[in-house]
């Protein structure tokens, strides 16, 4: 059985009936998830930033090679992974909510006029760092943690207005204004100006049409650029490593 992510362990309970679909019997890597023939692990390139990104994950999501929340955390190391419970949150999530060191933020819209009240615009307070609290499953699922989490009802809403559609070609979106996991992620780096936003938009795009070129054939040539980018970006990161160090 795979895991959600290597860094992460997962609860020996969790459904294994979770993935059974079309590509339920392809040899995978063990760590992108993806078919081993187009696998993306020699473009992920990891980066520090001054924010960090908390994903509250519902359990049907932990073995869906779709997920992309994974990429996040493929990204920025300092990314957490908790799985949703609605009345038993892991304690460990509890105690960073309440921590004064973190500056937490949770992501949803505020669709109805009892969240209004808890919109928020981000900023940075000094001393804190700014987390970003993202529920990772389908807009079905979101929704119901959302609402059904008591726990998460003190922190502030801080809602994101995308530019333009989802590229998300894996999964059909709720509406058009949906974004997937790893997309949210990519807004929100871009709102608190942080460079690993490009890394993570070039690291999704290799994701994205890799994953179709397994599924259906989608030409590679698709994210020709985006590895170029990445691949670059890496030797750029060794070579200043190597310079720093003599």
């Amino acid at each position: 059985m795979h895991n959600y992510h290597p860094a992460v362990e997962l609860p020996a309970d969790l459904p294994r009936k979770a993935f059974r679909a079309r590509g339920a019997n392809v040899v995978r890597c063990e760590s992108c998830r993806l078919p081993k023939e187009v696998c993306i692990c020699a473009y992920r390139h990891q980066v520090p930033a001054g924010v960090e990104v908390w994903l509250i994950m519902h359990r049907e999501e932990a073995f869906k090679p779709s997920n992309t929340g994974r990429l996040i955390a493929d990204v920025l190391p300092s990314t957490q992974i908790f799985e949703w419970h609605r009345t038993q949150p892991p304690a460990s999530l509890l105690a960073r909510l309440q921590d004064p060191a973190y500056q937490p933020y949770l992501i949803f819209p505020a669709d109805e006029t009892k969240d209004q009240a808890r919109l928020k615009p981000f900023e940075r307070d000094n001393g804190k760092t700014p987390v970003f609290v993202i529920l990772d499953g389908t807009w079905r699922q979101a929704r119901r943690m959302f609402r059904h989490s008591v726990w998460l009802q003190q922190l502030p809403i801080l809602e994101i207005t995308p530019a333009a559609s989802s590229d998300y070609e894996l999964r059909e979106a709720a509406e058009e204004d949906h974004l997937c996991t790893a997309e949210v992620g990519i807004e929100l780096l871009n709102i608190a100006r942080e460079p690993a936003a490009e890394v993570l938009r070039h690291y999704f795009r290799v994701f994205n049409v890799h994953y179709s070129a397994g599924r259906s054939g989608t030409p590679l040539a698709k994210a020709e650029e985006s590895r170029r980018w990445l691949t670059e970006a890496m030797n750029t990161q060794v070579s200043d490593t190597e310079s720093a160090s003599v």
